[in-house]
């Protein structure tokens, strides 16, 4: 095995990103981009035009990262986007054999770290630029979030109402609640993309897709019935607002803990998967 090179490393994971960019699978994230206008950022401005007043623009990705609907379709994109992730064939083994196993994993590694962050920074963008004209940049919520239901008491309970629930509000600034809903979100992805990674290199990719996507519905359905079994899946350690109830707060480092060592446990075995990675019959690697 070759020497670690950083330089090889990162060389490796631009240009796999560059043909990840490319690949006419992208045109998956408009469509979201789309459900999401329609989804989060509409409602909340048609409910700033019934108050006259205007959005903190950073309000609507902090919906979209908080919303149980949204934080499952978000997911199933992404598995989506890389489902041919790590890619390996006959050419592929040649190139890891130049430049070495260590080198090429943590190439890996750092293209789903790309991945994950223009995922989520597109998804960022679509929410906040159509929000420059008319929402203002404060480390506060805005009326809209924190008045509405008292100016419009009848609308308790609407879809739009509740996408910035008091959870929030009551307990986080507008910068805390963004950081920490992008950075939890962020935790998620990268465990669907390292199961993927782990599993192939086990030559079990079909099991590792099939693993991401049960676990993504089991979260969906722990997280709807409010069961104290979400907690063991990632999507509900991942939405910021569950943390918390109206006053109160439940302690969000369990969270973190659960999902740095859940990543930990993954890299571990995934540096284990690549040092024995056997070179033979690797056409095994996509099934």
């Amino acid at each position: 095995m070759k020497n670690f090179s950083l330089k090889q490393a990162f060389s490796c994971a631009a240009t796999e990103f560059v043909k990840w960019v490319c690949d006419a699978r992208m045109v998956i994230v408009a469509v979201l981009l789309i459900f999401i206008n329609n989804f989060a950022v509409s409602p909340l401005t048609n409910n700033a035009e019934l108050m006259g007043e205007p959005l903190n623009i950073l309000e609507p990705f902090i919906a979209v990262a908080n919303s149980e609907i949204l934080i499952l379709i978000i997911p199933i994109v992404f598995l989506t986007l890389i489902a041919d992730y790590p890619k390996v064939d006959t050419n592929t083994v040649f190139y890891i054999v130049r430049i070495g196993r260590a080198n090429w994993f943590v190439g890996q590694i750092l293209k789903l770290v790309f991945m994950i962050v223009s995922y989520l920074a597109v998804i960022f963008l679509g929410t906040v630029l159509p929000m420059l004209s008319k929402g203002f940049w404060y480390n506060g919520w805005s009326n809209v979030a924190t008045g509405f239901v008292k100016m419009f008491p009848d609308r308790r309970g609407d879809f739009g109402v509740e996408l910035l629930p008091e959870n929030l509000y009551n307990q986080l600034s507008v910068f805390e609640a963004a950081v920490k809903s992008y950075l939890l979100v962020a935790a998620y992805l990268m465990i669907i993309g390292l199961i993927l990674l782990v599993f192939s290199l086990f030559k079990r990719k079909t099991v590792g897709f099939i693993i991401c996507g049960g676990m993504i519905s089991l979260g969906m359905a722990f997280s709807a019935i409010r069961t104290n079994l979400m907690w063991t899946m990632p999507m509900a350690n991942s939405i910021t607002w569950l943390h918390y109830t109206k006053y109160f707060k439940k302690p969000i480092s369990f969270s973190v803990i659960y999902l740095l060592v859940l990543i930990a446990v993954l890299l571990v075995f995934g540096g284990i998967a690549i040092g024995k990675f056997n070179y033979d019959n690797v056409t095994e690697v996509a099934s």
